[in-house]
């Protein structure tokens, strides 16, 4: 195992060192993401190509996932985030001079979505991974819960606007910006002391630690579970969110400009960090299976409301019911993953779950658009609404307390 301090009592240094790193990082990546379609826009009108960039931005989740979780387990997790935050600085300078010099082109912006894409995985990967390092096994939900809750505010409600503000300056300084976040995160994990190493029982090659990723994933019921039903569930998701503009904005039934849409989507934000900030109450009285039911619910909720209604307030209702719930699984499933893989396998077996829940929203937003061209949007929603209710089937047959409170102790003896 990763040789760290962790604390007695309390988060301890080693976590907030953690969660400091962690929101200046989301900070930048939550600029840049919101730069790179700007910057789109302005070198093509086709709106194709501008939605490529977001698409290449999310393409590495689907082809290095698995490689980069297994190098992740190969290496110290502390140092190797240094060193791709260290590369984000110089592919963002990279950024600054294509802007500065006047060669921007749309398919500059494509490689450096990919590029940045990469580093985004590696991060994510390896951060989700040292949690486990920096606080005890009993902390570890409120640990999540307060990652995801920086992750939310600074990549969500910041990030953007706080971009949108510069580029309202300077593209230049919108840049910098970014670039500046992702220094701040190498000097914030400076002050993160120990060795993150995972410690390995015998050495292999990549393909072979991929596959024994992939198989403790599989083999594992719960695991397996949990990520069938989140497969199930982005898709519904992607499908959802693709087509809520044009349900929303006029002439759609909800009869929104594009300010109120935005509003609207903001929901949706606000039901994460409330959700991530009720985990631990919710967790004590309804349990762990609790908050993941709680999901499933919320998702029901949001895909079905705006099928039946077009009054915007019940529809920004369930938007922020599906956020809330979707903190309350992001939480829940982070700890029990924490506690059931081994650390040396935890990079390998996030990545191949993380790599079954990408996959699916692709799908599930060309599925929809099909569906809704000879159908309807709302006809799209309800479908989705149904499909989700057959997750209650694992729910309740697998997802018991008996079955995650033995695959915990089961796991104690690996």
């Amino acid at each position: 195992m990763a040789k760290s301090v962790i604390a007695n009592r309390g988060m301890g240094s080693g976590f907030w060192t953690l969660w400091t790193a962690t929101a200046f990082s989301n900070l930048g990546d939550g600029i840049i993401k919101f730069l790179l379609p700007v910057l789109a826009a302005k070198t093509t009108s086709s709106p194709a190509l501008v939605a490529g960039v977001s698409f290449m931005a999310t393409l590495p989740w689907l082809l290095f996932s698995l490689p980069i979780g297994a190098i992740v387990d190969r290496v110290d997790r502390k140092k190797l985030i240094t060193l791709i935050n260290l590369f984000r600085v110089s592919v963002v300078m990279t950024l600054f001079l294509a802007a500065a010099g006047g060669w921007l082109h749309i398919y500059v912006l494509y490689l450096l979505a990919v590029v940045l894409g990469v580093c985004e995985t590696f991060s994510d990967t390896a951060s989700g991974s040292l949690v486990p390092s920096v606080v005890p096994r009993d902390r570890l939900e409120q640990a999540n819960a307060r990652i995801f809750s920086v992750e939310t505010i600074t990549n969500r409600f910041v990030g953007g606007p706080l971009a949108g503000f510069f580029i309202s300056i300077s593209i230049s300084m919108t840049v910098l910006s970014g670039s500046f976040t992702y220094l701040m995160t190498i000097i914030v994990l400076l002050f993160l002391r120990g060795d993150f190493k995972a410690a390995r029982t015998s050495k292999s090659s990549i393909r072979k630690d991929i596959a024994e990723g992939v198989r403790f994933l599989w083999s594992n019921q719960i695991l397996r579970t949990l990520a069938i039903m989140v497969a199930v569930m982005s898709g519904c998701w992607s499908a959802f969110f693709s087509l809520l503009v044009l349900h929303a904005v006029a002439p759609g039934p909800l009869q929104l400009n594009e300010f109120g849409y935005s509003m609207l989507l903001t929901a949706l934000a606000a039901g994460s960090l409330a959700g991530a900030a009720m985990v631990g109450p919710i967790q004590k009285i309804l349990g762990r299976r609790g908050l993941l039911g709680i999901d499933v619910v919320g998702t029901i909720v949001m895909l079905a409301v705006p099928a039946l209604t077009s009054n915007v307030w019940l529809v920004g209702a369930a938007i922020f019911l599906g956020g809330f719930g979707g903190a309350t699984w992001s939480v829940g499933v982070a700890t029990i993953r924490q506690n059931l893989i081994p650390d040396e396998l935890l990079g390998r077996v996030y990545a191949a779950y993380r790599l079954v829940g990408w996959g699916t929203l692709s799908l599930g937003a060309i599925v929809a658009g099909m569906i809704a061209e000879v159908a309807s949007v709302p006809v799209v929603f309800l479908g989705g609404a149904l499909i989700n209710l057959a997750l209650f089937i694992p729910m309740i047959t697998v997802l018991t307390k008996e079955n995650l409170d033995e695959a915990r102790l089961e796991a104690k003896t690996i």
